[in-house]
């Protein structure tokens, strides 16, 4: 559904690729985990999928269409890259002019279903400006639902939500994506906030894709080193649930059966 084959982004003046060589697939249906510290490059990863930006190299493909090569790429997709509203009007009014100013006024027979799911039906009439920060994050993942998308690119969604938000919002898209068969990439630097809710993960680490793997696996912290180790596979013969990717990271296993 979604091919990046050596993806690099380099920002002017900047002395160093802000993504380098980056290259992965996404299949319908699948909810992917983009994840890393700050500054590892996810952000800038999302915004070229959502053509808010332009690689300085590599490819995109949609479908098996080149994302940049054709307009109206991004009709199916829903993004919230940042919360985006007008604060001026409704709740209900947003949605609306969303879907007027895109050509899906057929989709607002989802608004009422989209704001009861996000919780704000109740708070429908009122204009977000006067929303609590949870409330317009979910106004924007609103926005991002609303026109029946296919495929959704949603950058932290979790910031500045407390435990039971994350929750409330992790259940929002998981019964999404169960109901409508949506294809998703989800970001963010905190693996335990994904984890009832991808089928696999993309780990980023300055600006190139550092690990792949799926969300069977087990548990895994990643420990950053102060200093090189000048002998990785010594560490693992004697730590053998310690595995070293680098000289200056290792990846710690945690066992099932610790409580």
């Amino acid at each position: 559904m979604l091919e990046v084959d050596n993806l690099g982004k380099r920002y002017p003046g900047a002395d160093r690729m802000a993504l380098h060589d980056v290259s992965f697939t996404v299949d319908q249906g699948q909810i992917v985990g983009l994840i890393g510290k700050n500054g590892a490059g996810k952000t800038t990863m999302l915004k070229i999928l959502a053509k808010a930006q332009r690689p300085t190299c590599g490819m995109v493909r949609y479908n098996r269409q080149d994302l940049f090569a054709h307009p109206g790429m991004l009709d199916d997709f829903g993004i919230m890259i940042a919360p985006v509203f007008y604060p001026h009007l409704s709740a209900v009014r947003n949605l609306e002019f969303y879907l007027d100013v895109h050509g899906k006024s057929a989709c607002r027979r989802n608004i009422r279903p989209v704001l009861e799911l996000v919780e704000l039906w109740d708070n429908r009439d009122r204009k977000p400006a006067g929303f609590s920060f949870g409330m317009k994050q979910r106004m924007a993942l609103a926005i991002a639902l609303v026109a029946d998308p296919k495929f959704m690119l949603l950058d932290e969604p979790f910031v500045g939500l407390d435990p039971d938000g994350i929750l409330e919002l992790v259940d929002v898209l998981g019964r999404w994506a169960r109901e409508r068969s949506v294809t998703m990439i989800v970001s963010s630097h905190q693996l335990k906030e994904l984890d009832s809710l991808c089928d696999r993960y993309l780990y980023m680490e300055n600006g190139t894709l550092a690990d792949q793997f799926d969300g069977k696996q087990p548990e895994v912290t990643v420990i950053a080193l102060r200093r090189p180790i000048d002998d990785p596979g010594s560490l693992s013969v004697r730590f053998p649930d310690v595995s070293v990717s680098d000289a200056r990271a290792m990846h710690v296993e945690i066992a099932s059966d610790i409580p």
